[in-house]
């Protein structure tokens, strides 16, 4: 009788091994969802859907071209401009602002934008832009506000070189950063 003592090994190790999955997932049901927003510019338009495939409990409101002077300010051209956001009291809220702001952003509105949320009782995660958009004073400006980060990524980008040719890859490191929160 020949004894094959690998076969006790590989079963322990595969029942170890679904173990260690079970506590994982056990681990990540248990916490409670996250209630997360997001508000933005284009690029809250295009990743708002598909962060919503990967959240439970999300909403986002963007509008092509505005900047942080309409959102901190409620201008018109922003619509609502978060108002549904106190309804909502989201525990993270995600901002993809700042592009539009041109090379002379006014830090004193990013920083009325982060009050506004932290008077909400939510924490912030302020998106940079891609990283193959120039926007230098931009990205100065969200790292001086002392807020969480989604560093810039770098994304295939669609001919206008402003926009991602697909939102669904930066929907899913937002979604690694929004985990760690």
């Amino acid at each position: 009788m020949t004894r094959h003592p690998w076969k006790a090994i590989a079963i322990g190790g595969a029942v170890l091994g679904w173990i260690g999955i079970a506590a994982l997932v056990s681990r990540r049901t248990s916490t409670p969802p996250k209630r997360v927003a997001l508000i933005g510019d284009s690029y809250a338009v295009g990743l708002g859907p598909e962060l919503a495939k990967l959240l439970p409990d999300f909403k986002s409101e963007g509008h092509v071209g505005t900047n942080t002077s309409q959102w901190a300010h409620h201008a018109a051209a922003c619509g609502q401009c978060g108002d549904w956001l106190t309804a909502f009291k989201p525990d993270v809220v995600l901002v993809a602002l700042g592009v539009n702001d041109g090379q002379t952003p006014n830090p004193a509105n990013y920083q009325t934008i982060v009050r506004a949320l932290h008077g909400l009782g939510a924490r912030v995660l302020w998106i940079e832009p891609p990283a193959a958009v120039s926007a230098p004073a931009v990205r100065a400006v969200i790292a001086s506000l002392g807020v969480q980060m989604v560093p810039a990524l770098a994304l295939p980008m669609a001919p206008d070189g402003l926009h991602p040719s697909s939102y669904n890859p930066w929907s899913i490191e937002i979604i690694r950063y929004v985990d760690r929160m």
